[in-house]
């Protein structure tokens, strides 16, 4: 093909047809800056098309990791409710006085618990991905905005709550813990050193209304959070199927 332009050029200008020739170069100037931007569009479309389908892949894998933090959310507030019941039962027994019975020894753990049912750890390594690569890669700033909300505001908060808890755990309950009762069984149950002395300690009645308020505190927290993962797995659907 430039062979043959060639062959045309040198021909107007051997016929001394040089304003034919001046036509003839602009437009074939015009011609090859049009190819030239033809090219760079699919390039540019090309890119786009890798970047989307970048953007697709890590929104899967985003809501997979939110699909798992999903899971144990609903571990947590379970577990949650569970010494709100332990805390009811003990705080009725103290407030009633009435007769200690073995059955109570499962709830007592309840004032020296901190580990897994006390702490929550987020799926977050597709997160810092994206945090690597740049937040931009989302495109819908709505989307984006949430996820970010999710990380570093949302699950931060949580985990904050769950440190004050665990530090009064450390602080006031596993020294009641360590004076007041003994261990029983596999199952670590506590069973009280003396029923009628424990049945007038204000500290570990004080201790029990604090687990229990913190407790609703957290479960609080733990169904907004919930809300927000499920909402944002809703978005990633909605931005992947347009």
């Amino acid at each position: 093909m430039i062979k043959f332009f060639r062959k045309i050029r040198q021909k107007m200008l051997n016929e001394n047809k040089f304003s034919k020739y001046l036509l003839y170069a602009i437009g074939e100037i015009v011609l090859v800056v049009i190819g030239i931007l033809i090219a760079l569009g699919i390039n540019n479309w090309n890119e786009q098309q890798k970047i989307a389908k970048e953007e697709t892949s890590m929104l899967k894998e985003l809501k997979n990791s939110i699909s798992q933090d999903i899971q144990q959310l609903n571990s947590l507030n379970m577990q949650g409710e569970e010494d709100i019941v332990s805390a009811d039962i003990l705080i009725n027994w103290l407030d009633n006085k009435v007769i200690y019975n073995d059955t109570l020894a499962n709830h007592f753990p309840i004032i020296t618990r901190t580990g897994q049912s006390k702490i929550f750890r987020p799926q977050n390594s597709t997160f810092r991905v994206l945090e690597s690569k740049g937040i931009d890669l989302i495109t819908n700033d709505g989307l984006k905005n949430q996820i970010l909300n999710l990380y570093n505001i949302e699950y931060s908060h949580l985990n904050f709550v769950y440190d004050n808890y665990r530090q009064n755990i450390l602080d006031y309950g596993r020294p009641i813990a360590r004076t007041k009762f003994k261990v029983k069984g596999e199952l670590g149950n506590m069973e009280p050193n003396d029923n009628e002395e424990l049945k007038t300690n204000s500290e570990l009645y004080n201790v029990l209304k604090i687990l229990k308020l913190s407790n609703n505190s957290i479960n609080s927290i733990i169904k907004e959070v919930l809300e927000s993962c499920k909402k944002i797995q809703i978005s990633i659907d909605n931005e992947i199927e347009k």
